[in-house]
């Protein structure tokens, strides 16, 4: 993902998805966000063959990139407005992107790298700029009801808010800073038990003690 924004237009929100999946799924999600000052990028691309790695480390069928710049630059400037009606763009994608209407999506790769039962889509993630070097990606439970989903999305836009304005608590900044980095990429996921957001492993998660 690094070298999409290499460029000095880097988008403030961007999209990426594989070209069979029609661009007017997104149309809902870009007309609430878009304004003069937000620089909103879509892109498409072929679908990949198999794959050799674990399937959570995996580029999705459809990707809402959000960079470290919308929120400490573009929400400084508009302020909390937009940060409401991202939230319901999202909701708005949720009817393309999960349950039954969704793209069928089947991972392919190398023996012992895609597990039999998915428990994250393959069709749709969020990935979110730290830095230039790391990034978060929300995983999306595949059974997610609507509900289940538009919480996860709020507790992970509100969990990024507070951590481009360093307001996260302590005990969260020690999990973050103790997290796995893979390919530059930090695993999260939406506790539904405890409504919050948690940090993924996805060596021991992706094989438990009885798999290993």
């Amino acid at each position: 993902m690094t070298n999409k924004f290499a460029s000095t237009s880097q988008p403030h929100i961007a999209i990426f998805h594989v070209d069979s999946i029609p661009a007017n799924t997104f149309t809902d999600f870009t007309q609430l966000i878009s304004c003069d000052e937000l620089n909103l990028q879509i892109e498409s691309h072929e679908e990949s063959g198999p794959y050799a790695a674990l399937e959570w480390l995996l580029p999705t069928a459809v990707i809402v990139y959000i960079s470290k710049s919308y929120f400490d630059g573009f929400l400084k400037e508009m302020g909390k407005d937009h940060y409401n009606l991202l939230k319901a763009g999202f909701k708005k994608l949720s009817e393309k992107v999960i349950g039954p209407s969704a793209p069928k999506i089947t991972l392919l790769g190398s023996s012992g790298k895609i597990s039999k039962e998915q428990l994250y889509s393959p069709v749709f993630s969020v990935l979110a700029e730290i830095n230039s070097e790391i990034k978060f990606k929300l995983l999306i439970s595949i059974d997610s009801s609507q509900e289940e989903y538009e919480q996860g999305i709020q507790a992970f836009l509100a969990f990024l808010y507070d951590f481009h304005l360093y307001k996260l608590d302590s005990g969260m900044i020690e999990i973050l800073n103790s997290a796995q980095v893979i390919n530059g990429v930090i695993l999260l996921a939406f506790n539904q038990e405890t409504k919050a957001i948690e940090v993924i492993d996805p060596i021991s998660k992706r094989f438990p003690p009885n798999e290993a």
